[in-house]
Order: structure tokens, then sequence, then C-alpha cells
């Protein structure tokens, strides 16, 4: 006798990121947000002085926080988007993002 395969649930994925801003965190610096409301921050990670721009080996590039101390595989945490909500660290940006 074979059991019948039951297909999981439907769900709204909750990934890491999201989970941080939920519980008013950033996910790369873990410090608080800068303002409390999600959809209409007061600042985005996109202008902030802090951001860096790192090229992958294929030409791809990847926003990541600078105030990060890169890691043994030189990485400097979760990807960002530029228009995520900044933390309380946030310092307004003069130019585009640095290159690293």
């Amino acid at each position: 006798m074979t059991t019948p395969l039951i297909p999981a649930p439907a769900r709204s994925g909750r990934g890491s990121i999201r989970m941080h801003l939920d519980r008013g965190e950033h996910p790369a610096t873990r410090v608080p947000l800068l303002g409390a409301d999600l959809d209409n921050p007061p600042a985005v990670c996109g202008g902030c002085a802090n951001t860096v721009l790192k090229r992958l080996g294929d030409g791809r590039e990847r926003l990541k926080c600078g105030l990060l101390p890169r890691g043994s595989r030189g990485l400097r945490g979760p990807d960002l988007r530029e228009s995520m909500p900044a933390c309380v660290k946030y310092a307004a940006a003069s130019a585009a993002p640095r290159n690293t």
C-alpha cells in the first residue's frame, strides 16, 4: 500500500532578510532601522555613504554594507537593495556607491 503525497500548504516565504526587517532591525548591520514605516522609509540603503559596490568575477555587481568587515571569503554580509530601509547608522551619500 502506498501513502498518497500530500502537498505542503502554500505560504508566503519569510526569508532571513525579511524577518530582520519585520523585527525593525537592518539585516546587514543588525541595528535598528531609521524609520518604522517599511513601505515609506525616511532613507534607503541606496542613498547611504556606507554602501559599497562589490563586483563579482563574472561582471555582476552586488550592493553591500561597508560598515561590515570583510569575511574570510571577502564578503560583507547579505546583498542589499537600493530601496531597502536604512539603519540608524545611515550617512547621506555625496556620490555613487564605492567599489570594493
